[in-house]
């Protein structure tokens, strides 16, 4: 059965499609999708009507089966992140591959993430003539949060590769260390990747933004984005929304209460509404923080005391004591070892 900390996931709002491509690879394997989908809560009838959306709770929990039969298949995600690409249909990716360019791709996702839960959000910014695409989760995935990045982060590069040319440069940065059999990495993601990075990311020159797409179609484009539009389902996982919300606030000193009045709703009220997502309000700020120091250090080389007046920290002390806690060393440890 599901497991009870993905209760916070249980509305249907994510496309069926993502599953349905995870039943294909499962049968690619050899493993029958009804052994598959079996405690899951879903029946396969289901998934056969159009525009069909199911529980994420329900995708993680066949996810972490499928995972679990193939042990011995560290591409796993990979391979499932490039079937969603090239299966046509996914109504996200879609928006990818007909928007005119990547700006109007990354602004469609935007807009459309904020109603159909993704799991995973995206964080676009300019630096020194590089884009930088990182993600983010939009809820706690615990163990899954890396196989569920994989499978973005190669949905997403072989969509970049077809549509810009096998030649555009694109860097990917991985949080996590190298394997000692890495083999899959470079087939699926590329030459440029980087481990032990401060983020999950893909990488560009600012340049690619404007290029035009090769599979551009403004009427399959605005088709996509119209199907979108009917498939949000607002108001959005909160956590999701207090991330986003964080993110573009970092000089704001967060608290339960300033943050509950920020809602329109109590401090009581807010602190049950995290415990139903499965999380508490000290470990989300903290989650989101930790990641916003390690991204922000790294692209801009900045000191402590530039990262604790950013952060809204009162001296620069309280901001080495929490980013201790957030990674377990002081700054200078990653400083040195980027």
């Amino acid at each position: 059965m599901i497991p009870a900390n993905f209760a916070y996931l249980n509305d249907k709002r994510m496309p069926a499609h993502f599953l349905i491509t995870i039943l294909e690879l499962a049968e690619h394997y050899q493993i029958k999708p009804h052994q598959l989908i079996r405690g899951s809560q879903l029946f396969l009838e289901d998934l056969a009507y159009p525009g069909a959306q199911v529980a994420p709770a329900s995708a993680l929990f066949i996810l972490k089966k499928l995972k679990r039969e193939l042990t011995e298949q560290p591409q796993l995600a990979l391979e499932l992140g490039q079937r969603i690409a090239t299966g046509h249909g996914h109504v996200l990716f879609d928006l990818w591959r007909y928007a005119p360019n990547l700006s109007g791709a990354l602004n469609a996702w935007a807009r459309v993430q904020k109603g159909i839960e993704t799991l995973v959000q995206f964080n676009v910014e300019r630096h020194q003539g590089k884009l930088y695409i990182r993600l983010t989760e939009s809820a706690s995935l615990s163990t899954q949060q890396r196989m569920l990045f994989e499978i973005v982060l190669s949905a997403c590069r072989l969509l970049l590769k077809e549509q810009l040319g096998a030649q555009t440069w694109v860097k990917v940065e991985l949080p996590w260390s190298q394997p000692g059999q890495d083999l899959h990495y470079p087939v699926f993601l590329g030459e440029h990747v980087r481990f032990d990075a401060p983020r999950c990311a893909i990488i560009l020159s600012e340049e690619a933004l404007y290029q035009p797409f090769k599979e551009a179609s403004a009427l399959r484009f605005a088709q996509a984005k119209h199907t979108a539009k009917h498939l949000l389902c607002p108001p959005q996982l909160l956590q999701a929304h207090l991330r986003r919300i964080f993110r573009k606030n970092l000089g704001q000193a967060w608290s339960l209460e300033y943050t509950a009045g920020y809602l329109g709703m109590s401090p009581a009220t807010l602190k049950r509404r995290l415990k139903q997502d499965g999380t508490n309000f000290k470990l989300l700020v903290d989650e989101v923080r930790g990641q916003e120091a390690l991204h922000l250090m790294d692209l801009n080389q900045w000191n402590n005391s530039q990262l604790a007046s950013t952060m809204a920290f009162a001296d620069v002390h309280s901001f080495r004591r929490a980013f201790k806690r957030w990674t377990g060393a002081v700054p200078s440890a990653f400083r040195c070892g980027s």
